[in-house]
């Protein structure tokens, strides 16, 4: 009878434990504020402190155009400026990327051509085959997200993070926000007769870092279900905030090029 007794114990007990824990109030980061109005004033006070990044990352593209990743050189500067070298397995520069000032310069040495043009998602997409605008890029590769330029509406209380959704029109967004105001998600939906449609970019960021006294995630994943696109980034070095060299940001074209204007009107 005790042998019994003591068996029903060691089943009721964990079980009794496992209700409990159900019933433990979920606690967010300490830090963040529960009003919807001042936790968005953190979480862009906590984006704006991240004016650049650079460093050594493995980009990947999941596309309906093809898929693969690349080691690449990244640098990006709040709002639109952005450079992107891509190395071939000998180390030497395949492709170059600079945009600045709403225009963009790129060189593929495999063919000694070089482009130049408007930086629009298009003209973007002859290196990184994303439809996305450099500043969006930008955005991502400085550890957030971009937000809707509307109302919050919400805050509720998760185990270590908040979520947050924000409302502009028919359009939602709703934000995971963890320790220090960083993101940790972004999901934007269209609300329609028929429920909650995707609309933009879904993103996550992760496996966050304290450099140069921010939280920045050395891991994103963002993906267009409207596209069907997929873009992952996993740092492999990373510099924030470091002075960045201006003349990073633009291009000339080599002795011997092909130029190609991409303004210029089709023949």
């Amino acid at each position: 009878m005790r042998r019994g007794a003591g068996a029903a114990a060691r089943l009721v007990i964990p079980g009794a434990l496992l209700a409990l824990a159900g019933c433990l109030p979920r606690v967010p980061p300490p830090d963040l504020s529960l009003d919807p109005v001042e936790l968005l004033a953190e979480v862009k006070a906590a984006q704006a402190r991240v004016v650049s990044v650079q460093g050594r990352a493995r980009l990947g593209v999941d596309a309906p155009g093809g898929s693969g990743g690349v080691e690449q050189y990244l640098v990006a500067e709040r709002p639109g400026r952005l450079r992107i070298e891509s190395h071939d397995f000998f180390g030497n520069v395949a492709a170059v990327l600079a945009v600045e000032d709403g225009r963009l310069a790129l060189y593929d040495a495999r063919e000694r051509t070089f482009l130049r043009g408007a930086a629009t998602p298009a003209n973007l997409a002859r290196l990184l085959p994303v439809p996305l605008a450099p500043e969006t890029l930008v955005t991502l590769l400085c550890g957030s997200a971009p937000l809707l330029d509307g109302e919050p509406v919400s805050a509720e209380p998760g185990d270590g993070r908040v979520l947050l959704t924000m409302r502009e029109g028919s359009l939602v967004q709703r934000l995971e926000v963890g320790p220090g105001a960083a993101l940790l998600s972004s999901r934007v939906r269209r609300l329609t007769a028929g429920g909650e449609v995707p609309a933009g970019l879904d993103a996550q960021f992760s496996v966050h870092r304290t450099l140069a006294g921010q939280r920045v995630p050395t891991e994103v994943a963002a993906r267009s279900p409207e596209a069907h696109v997929a873009l992952s980034l996993h740092w492999r070095e990373l510099e924030v905030n470091r002075p960045v060299d201006p003349s990073l940001f633009r291009l000339s074209p080599p002795a011997g090029a092909r130029v190609v204007d991409l303004d210029a009107p089709a023949p």
